[in-house]
């Protein structure tokens, strides 16, 4: 794919806190990408430089083939939709949608067939004359969809544009926003912090971290393989032991010693995590096997999530592990507080993550994922 947008080493202080620190990175031509993270991480930050409402102190933004570093941001190509929504409260919906129009000289005639054109897409049409505050929170976010659309930018920029609107209204304006973004074949640019959002609307995703990029990866690799402690633990659930790795190749989980299926070197301390769905349980003995991890606890926590249940395993005095049951599981082994429970996972699902590594190229077997260096902090008793 051709790379529509080139960051490279872009950096943004504020005083003496460093907002974004040398991030570098490409958004392909018609590609959704998501910029997740907590608060405080650095990816509105890093939306704000792109549109040039931040201005970085080092480092470039090259567009569609134009250096944009330094340029204003109406000398920009992009549409932006906030968070706040922002319509004028004054204008009606026409009159929204069309005020970038305006600056374009377009005559009332294309304008207002803009408009009506707009208002199609986004399924809100003969709404015009209405104003913002007599439409609802959706209807708002979509007028405001509409107007960041009018121009044609060939650069969509959203910032956190569905957390203000209930639960509800947020997934069908998901699947909304993506079908219309596909229909354009418009590249965009995406902040949130919500997971969900960003595991089912992008092509890829930049997870950020203190102002730096802690991975980037299609929702799939991001999931399925993270390349850090933080990684893991942001997106999804993900059970995570502090182990010690012996001579033997064995680990130490606490008092209990169990088989590492991954090759790792001994004499290592780190975090060795799988997802709960990954597990296999029985209430007896399981077969052993080089390649899996075994486990055996005993049931302290049953929460029922709808589709599946989580159960919480005690296998150490202070690590307990989330397990998840599918619903045609539970017949068989009926669980219960106090049951004994023997765990198995594949090394496939295993994911370790040294507590410390050198900063230069460090090979470790986390399923092809590269793992960065991890603070004591990263150390977990309970999996999260």
């Amino acid at each position: 794919m051709t790379a529509y947008l080139k960051i490279d080493q872009l950096t943004k202080r504020f005083g003496s806190f460093t907002a974004l620190s040398d991030i570098s990175l490409q958004v392909n031509e018609g590609e959704f990408v998501c910029f997740l993270g907590p608060s405080g991480c650095g990816k509105t930050t890093l939306l704000r430089a792109i549109a040039g409402l931040e201005l970085q102190d080092k480092g470039s933004i090259i567009q569609g083939g134009q250096d944009i570093s330094a340029l204003p941001p109406q000398q920009r190509d992009f549409g932006i939709v906030f968070q706040s929504y922002a319509l004028f409260p004054n204008l009606n919906v026409a009159n929204n949608i069309a005020y970038g129009l305006v600056n374009k000289k377009l005559d009332r005639g294309e304008r207002q067939r803009r408009v009506s054109q707009l208002l199609e897409q986004i399924d809100l049409p003969g709404i015009e004359e209405k104003f913002p505050g007599q439409l609802s929170g959706g209807q708002q976010q979509r007028v405001a969809l509409a107007r960041a659309l009018a121009t044609e930018p060939n650069l969509l920029l959203l910032d956190e544009p569905l957390s203000a609107l209930d639960a509800r209204v947020r997934l069908h304006l998901r699947q909304e926003i993506r079908d219309l973004q596909q229909k354009l074949g418009i590249t965009t640019i995406m902040v949130t912090h919500d997971q969900d959002e960003a595991l089912t609307m992008a092509d890829r995703i930049v997870v950020m971290d203190h102002g730096s990029i802690a991975q980037i990866g299609t929702p799939e690799e991001i999931y399925n393989r993270p390349a850090t402690a933080f990684v893991a633990r942001f997106i999804g659930t993900m059970n995570l032991l502090p182990v010690r790795v012996l001579e033997t190749g064995s680990i130490m989980l606490g008092t209990v010693e169990a088989n590492m299926p991954l090759p790792v070197a001994s004499n290592q301390q780190g975090l060795l995590g799988f997802r709960p769905e990954s597990a296999q349980v029985s209430s007896s003995p399981l077969y052993s096997d080089s390649d899996q991890l075994q486990l055996s606890g005993t049931i302290r926590h049953i929460s029922f999530m709808g589709a599946f249940v989580r159960v919480g395993i005690e296998v150490t005095e202070q690590v307990t592990v989330k397990i998840d049951l599918q619903v045609s599981e539970l017949t068989e082994l009926q669980p219960e507080i106090g049951q004994q429970l023997h765990i198995s996972i594949c090394a496939q699902a295993l994911h370790f993550y040294p507590q410390q590594q050198d900063q230069a190229d460090v090979s470790v077997a986390v399923t092809s994922a590269t793992t960065q260096p991890q603070s004591s902090d990263q150390i977990v008793l309970e999996a999260s």
